[in-house]
């Protein structure tokens, strides 16, 4: 039978470690409790206490100029023959406070003293200060020296930025694309009579066709403040204008082109007669 090797030095430090931890983590939190039991809080602060107390549900008392101690009931849980009550209170002054004479019973008693019940309370200052005043160390960063300078430099490189940012929004609106203006009535009539020459025109653009050359005449001979009808008979009236507005009306209007089946011949060859009538006139 063989014997168990020995323990190597790393496990033996390995086991140490793991015995002693969980003496470490005792103590340090005995420390912390037994130090946060020494003092609750400080003066002017809220502390709190969570205490189950048998018996009938406790008030806390109003508090009034005077009072060590201000206590209130934040949540009272009922339990086995009593309640559990979360406490909260703020001191007026350091020391030893109990919190029983602020709690009443329904008949105005007080709770019997109880260790829950003691708090104690530090003072803002610390007991062994003397009240001497102590010169404080010198900032390495003095934010009053030179104030003016500083902030006058702050101003000037703000303002030089400025600069770049300014010369670029004046290339960008020098590249701007610039809006072309919407399309005049010439324009327009020339693209529809050059479609005309090409296709049959719906009846809409037939009507935007009659419209457009209404307009033009109506501006050129200055007729835009008649009627429409009365317009109408200028038009006629006149050489260039009636004789473009009668070959129009047949071409639209005249039952006869659209029976005999000759309305796209019709439409292509004044379609051609118009555009070249505005080419002499425009």
């Amino acid at each position: 039978m063989t014997n168990p090797l020995p323990p190597t030095t790393s496990n033996r430090t390995i086991a140490i470690a793991a015995a002693l931890a969980p003496l470490v983590i005792a103590a340090l939190v005995a420390f912390f409790v037994f130090r946060s039991r020494a003092h609750d809080v400080t003066v002017g602060v809220e502390g709190r206490r969570v205490v189950e107390i048998a018996g009938p549900r406790l008030a806390a008392l109003p508090f009034t100029p005077g009072d060590a101690l201000a206590v209130r009931i934040a949540d009272a849980e009922p339990t086995a023959g009593g309640f559990r009550y979360d406490l909260r209170y703020m001191a007026f002054g350091p020391g030893q406070h109990d919190l029983a004479p602020s709690l009443k019973r329904p008949d105005s008693t007080s709770p019997e003293p109880r260790s829950e019940f003691a708090i104690s309370v530090a003072a803002l200052i610390p007991e062994d200060y003397s009240g001497e005043l102590y010169a404080t160390p010198t900032s390495p960063i003095d934010l009053h020296s030179r104030y003016k300078l500083y902030m006058g430099l702050a101003w000037g490189a703000w303002a030089l930025l400025l600069l770049p940012l300014a010369w670029f929004g004046h290339k960008k609106r020098r590249r701007a694309v610039r809006v072309r203006p919407p399309p005049s009535i010439v324009d327009r009539l020339r693209l529809l009579l050059a479609q005309a020459t090409r296709e049959n025109l719906t009846v809409e653009q037939k009507a935007d066709l009659e419209a457009l050359l209404l307009a033009f005449w109506s501006n050129r001979l200055k007729l835009s403040e008649e009627s429409v009808s009365a317009t109408v008979e200028r038009l006629r009236l006149h050489p260039q204008a009636g004789a473009q507005w009668n070959r129009v009306e047949r071409w639209i209007h005249s039952p006869a082109a659209r029976a005999n089946g000759s309305a796209a011949t019709t439409q292509g060859n004044i379609a051609k007669q118009l555009l070249s009538d505005f080419e002499k006139l425009n």
